[in-house]
């Protein structure tokens, strides 16, 4: 009979905070390594998908108010 140990518990409850967090908005960071310095975006896929989908659907309906001819 295996039981969850409290280091198991607390790893599901950092796993769900992080996911909660990158669903909410983009974790943005920068690192130096050496003489460069990187920038880098962490988006979770679907979130980014779906505000993509939306911003795809907002310029169509902006773009299909008047056509002349």
């Amino acid at each position: 009979m295996p039981s969850s140990s409290p280091a198991a518990a607390a790893a599901a409850k950092e796993d769900a905070r992080l996911r909660t967090a990158l669903e909410a908005r983009a974790l943005k960071f920068h690192m130096t390594v050496g003489s460069n310095k990187y920038s880098c975006v962490l988006i979770d896929r679907a979130a980014h998908e779906k505000a993509k989908a939306e911003r795809e659907s907002s310029a169509k309906s902006v773009s299909t108010g008047s056509e002349s001819s």
